[in-house]
């Protein structure tokens, strides 16, 4: 999905997807949408973010895909650094999805009006914590609110992320 998602019918159908493949934590976003209280914007590898979303009057999530194999980090998404400036929050989410952690999100949006979720991998988790690292930088440089990020990767002692999700829970073979 690129773009703004609003379509009541298809949010819904992505919800039975999610839910019926096993990534049924996403949904918290989804119903959010539902609810009315939150705007999302699904971003795939090489596409081009909707100049629209990055002014909407709605608390806004931007979710970057970054970890369905088809790409390897901010190189492969040509607005990466477009999106630093614009969120306030950012989650890094390079380990396998909780329920928990899509709320959070949701609750981000909710205080702090703009939040960037990337889902990555662990391989490229270090590129995109360099792109918040750069932007924390000139925030701090320019006397401009700080960016908050919360990285969320998987322990030292499990297999790298993307693991089927039941690995992140502790129950691997």
């Amino acid at each position: 999905m690129i773009g703004a998602i609003s379509d009541r019918a298809r949010i819904s159908a992505v919800i039975g997807w999610q839910e019926a493949a096993g990534y049924g934590f996403r949904n918290a976003l989804y119903r959010a949408v539902l609810a009315g209280d939150l705007a999302l914007v699904e971003l795939l590898p090489r596409s081009r973010l909707p100049r629209e979303a990055l002014w909407s009057k709605a608390p806004t999530v931007i979710v970057v895909g970054d970890d369905a194999g088809i790409s390897s980090g901010p190189a492969d998404f040509p607005d990466a650094g477009r999106l630093f400036p614009w969120a306030p929050r950012v989650m890094i989410h390079a380990a396998g999805g909780e329920l928990r952690h899509y709320e959070w999100v949701v609750a981000a949006a909710q205080i702090f009006r703009r939040v960037l979720l990337i889902e990555t991998t662990t391989a490229a988790e270090p590129a995109w914590m360099d792109l918040a690292e750069r932007e924390r930088d000139r925030r701090a440089s320019e006397g401009l609110p700080p960016l908050g990020v919360l990285l969320i990767q998987v322990p030292e002692d499990l297999p790298p992320h993307p693991v089927p999700p039941s690995w992140c829970r502790g129950d691997a073979p």
